[in-house]
């Protein structure tokens, strides 16, 4: 392999034993990746500021500067680095500290196996996400979207030491559009709650700061794109849709009994994973409804028509987007790889699986949004987890939550 191929990745612990241990480990490795070992993190800045370097993988108890130190730097520094944490330490404190500083957190001692794979996933998600075609769409767009500064107030909240629920509905309620759309989504059916709720601090108390904080997000940004007029394009259809997708992802992630942080993530993968959509039919909008009606009219798939169209698609769009705005990597990887999974070389099952299946299975519930044709399954995405029999279960599962509160 040609060295300008190799993956470029900078390891950093304090203690030489562990560093020599990985230098053995990864030996089979070298004629993939050029791999740099150093003891602290101002060696690694000053490593950082000299050469490129595609990944950083840093322990967090160090003296002097310490993983997360560290890594605050180089996400401010070097934003396109890859961070890893791969830590023997990983209690509940630091691993709420770090979620936000690295793309990924690993225990020590880990198999060479398991840091290639996590490697290889998250280069996969870069690599689909630096493709020209988008880069060349994006770059035709006047202005992306901002991260709405209420989201940014909650998001500083619930990042405080003490998160407090009556700040969080403060803060939503000084946005009375807001205040009534949430109010409005929340005592819906989908929810199913069993009481009228009528102010932002019940619904944060009911539904928590996870879920409150994904619904504020995605209300905002659909907001601002129905403030335009668009009669070609259903947006509270596609509102709905997303809104169903959520919930049915949350629905498949509990009854498979997958971690917590999983099921707080559902909300917000399944609310925008079809983000990609309203910016392509707003800032494309001749050409995208031109790409909508032929899909409608030749019943042909739309993300097909798509990559003709744009060579790029909804999901690499609406992902970059979430990239720029530095949501969770899970996340990221759930909207960019909901129609086609198998292209993220994922191995287990999570928030893609439950998203992928809670798409389609909506569509099979549903009349086809925004001129779509009946969705497909990955069927070799879902065969290399062995989980394609589980889809009965799953589309049973979310069925119930649809008649218990329709």
């Amino acid at each position: 392999m040609n060295d300008k191929k190799k993956r470029r990745i900078l390891f950093v612990d304090d203690e030489p034993l562990v560093l020599k241990g990985l230098q053995r480990t990864l030996r089979k490795m070298r004629q993939e990746w050029d791999t740099t070992f150093v003891e602290s993190g101002r060696e690694a800045l000053n490593i950082l500021g000299k050469r490129p370097i595609d990944v950083i993988v840093t322990d967090l108890q160090m003296p002097e500067m310490d993983g997360g130190r560290l890594l605050i730097e180089v996400k401010k520094q070097h934003p396109h680095v890859v961070r890893i944490i791969l830590s023997g330490q990983l209690n509940q404190e630091m691993t709420l500290k770090s979620v936000r500083l690295a793309h990924q957190s690993l225990s020590k001692p880990c198999d060479a196996k398991v840091l290639k794979h996590t490697l290889a996933k998250l280069f996969a998600l870069r690599d689909f996400l630096s493709d020209e075609s988008i880069k060349s769409i994006i770059s035709q767009i006047e202005s992306l979207p901002s991260m709405p500064s209420i989201y940014t107030e909650i998001v500083a909240e619930m990042q405080s030491d003490d998160p407090a629920i009556k700040k969080v509905a403060e803060i939503i309620s000084q946005d009375l559009s807001m205040t009534a759309k949430i109010l409005q989504m929340v005592n819906s059916a989908f929810f199913g709650l069993f009481r009228k709720i009528n102010s932002p601090e019940q619904a944060v108390m009911m539904l928590g700061l996870d879920t409150i904080k994904a619904l504020v997000l995605s209300v905002k940004i659909f907001s601002e794109f129905n403030q335009k007029s668009f009669s070609w394009f259903n947006i509270d259809a596609l509102f709905n849709h997303s809104l169903a997708v959520s919930m049915y992802a949350k629905t498949i992630i509990k009854n498979e009994n997958l971690d917590q942080g999983l099921i707080n993530n559902s909300m917000m993968a399944g609310l925008l994973h079809d983000l990609g959509k309203l910016i392509l039919a707003t800032n494309f909008e001749k050409s995208y409804r031109q790409v909508l009606d032929e899909a409608q009219s030749s019943d042909r798939n739309l993300l097909d028509m798509e990559y003709e169209a744009f060579g790029t698609s909804h999901a690499e769009i609406g992902a970059y987007l979430m990239g720029l705005w530095r949501l969770e990597y899970s996340i990221i990887e759930a909207i960019a790889f909901h129609h086609l999974p198998a292209r993220s070389m994922t191995q287990n099952i999570g928030l893609l699986t439950a998203v992928h299946v809670a798409n389609t299975l909506e569509h099979e519930a549903q009349a086809p949004c925004a001129g779509e044709t009946e969705l497909q399954y990955d069927t070799e995405y879902l065969d290399k987890l062995e989980i394609t029999g589980r889809i009965p279960q799953w589309r049973q599962v979310c069925r119930e939550l649809t008649e218990r509160n329709g």
